[in-house]
């Protein structure tokens, strides 16, 4: 029986067991790292959803049925992430600028308590049967795939995200598109590790794969950057009377918003120009 399922499936059940052992100490404890760390694996399982659905392309809303029950979950771990991004820059802003935020920081650690609550919450009601039969129907789906199938719906995939790409790189670059590409990116990436595991050659040469890890980096700092402002522009939109600090800090962080996309432009356009031209 094994043989009959295809060796992709064998990195779905790698990432299905590390995604649903991060699940259980999160029910009993709530973690952030352990939340990253599903979140992370929950990324996986989703894109292998979506391979399957290439596959089995005439079954309607596959993808959509089989992750809804994790949905919610996902949701809430990612603005777990978010929140840890933003508490960590501030963190070091602290220790390499000897500069402290009280307000800021008692603010952060508030949202956070009540965050980790709600997404606590959401792990504890989600019944745990939703592992199982995301488990078997996976497998059985899994079941009598050809390398043929495997490598058509993963070239399909990285062209669909490639065709976002070609749109947005010939257009303006926003934050919009900017966090588009740092997804979709991670997506391609993704598949093209799913196909050197699984013994099928990459679609891309290594200098291409080396472009994708760099400009991904610098898409991640450009990320944490963009959601910094974000917060910290919620948090002092009600004050009316704003510290200088505050005002130095918003500044500086508006300078890096122009380098990191500088950068990532750069970046952007040099890879995309390399492999979608």
């Amino acid at each position: 029986m094994q043989g009959k399922i295809s060796p992709v499936f064998r990195l779905f059940q790698q990432h299905f067991a590390e995604a649903k052992s991060a699940y259980v100490a999160l029910s009993k404890q709530f973690r952030g790292k352990k939340a990253i760390e599903l979140e992370s694996r929950l990324i996986f399982l989703e894109v292998y959803l979506d391979l399957l659905s290439h596959i089995h392309f005439k079954e309607d809303g596959l993808k959509f049925e089989l992750f809804s029950p994790f949905r919610n979950i996902f949701r809430g771990l990612k603005k777990t992430k978010h929140l840890k991004m933003v508490i960590n820059q501030v963190e070091a802003i602290k220790l390499k600028e000897s500069i402290e935020f009280k307000s800021y920081t008692k603010s952060l650690l508030n949202e956070k308590n009540q965050l980790y609550a709600e997404v606590y919450d959401q792990v504890l009601v989600s019944p745990l049967h939703i592992w199982e039969t995301l488990y078997n129907a996976s497998s059985k789906l899994s079941k009598g795939l050809k390398p043929l199938m495997i490598n058509t719906a993963t070239t399909q995939i990285i062209n669909e995200e490639l065709e976002y790409f070609n749109l947005d790189h010939k257009t303006k670059l926003d934050s919009k598109a900017l966090k588009d590409i740092y997804e979709g990116l991670r997506v391609i990436i993704a598949l093209e590790n799913l196909r050197i595991e699984s013994g099928f050659n990459p679609i891309f040469v290594d200098e291409v794969h080396q472009r994708m890890g760099t400009l991904q980096k610098s898409l991640l700092n450009w990320y944490e950057n963009h959601l910094f402002i974000q917060h910290l522009t919620g948090f002092l939109s009600d004050k009316q009377n704003i510290s200088n600090k505050y005002l130095d800090l918003l500044e500086n962080l508006h300078l890096n918003k122009k380098n990191h996309k500088s950068n990532v432009e750069k970046q952007v356009r040099d890879l995309f120009e390399k492999i979608l031209d």
